[in-house]
């Protein structure tokens, strides 16, 4: 319960548009967009070609997807920075857990480039998240 406390919204940043949401907006859609191009255009052009660009056209959606599912949910709930790292983390972990499940599925790929390319997105992402803070802070 005391977990659940932590982790509350605040009701009067849940609704407000401000600046901090446009900016997660924008990243949201900026991840997803380049996430499918590199799904659509990317991948079939390497696989094609039979390039070996270490697992990055195997794993991209992994990759850009915890970034459109991060910048999506800070879009969504507009946390404080303390539960935003909370956000993220558990977004990570929960992409990480399900890679994991695939193993015990009927049909379920497991595979490590997408564990890598997971925590890489989610590290891409934090690091976005706490420069963009940076600077929401340091214009306010």
């Amino acid at each position: 319960m005391r977990y659940l406390k932590t982790f509350s919204i605040a009701k009067n940043k849940f609704r407000n548009i401000d600046a901090v949401r446009i900016y997660y907006s924008i990243l949201f859609l900026l991840s997803y967009g380049l996430t499918e191009i590199g799904r659509l255009l990317y991948r079939p052009f390497i696989y094609d070609n039979h390039i070996n660009d270490f697992g990055i056209a195997d794993s991209i959606g992994n990759s850009g997807g915890i970034m459109a599912q991060i910048f999506f949910g800070l879009l969504i709930i507009n946390p404080s920075r303390k539960n935003g790292i909370r956000l993220i983390v558990l977004f990570t972990v929960g992409y990480i857990l399900y890679e994991i499940v695939q193993l015990f599925l009927l049909g379920g790929v497991f595979d490590w480039k997408d564990i890598y390319a997971t925590i890489v997105g989610g590290i891409i992402a934090s690091i976005v998240f706490l420069l963009l803070r940076l600077k929401i802070k340091d214009e306010t």
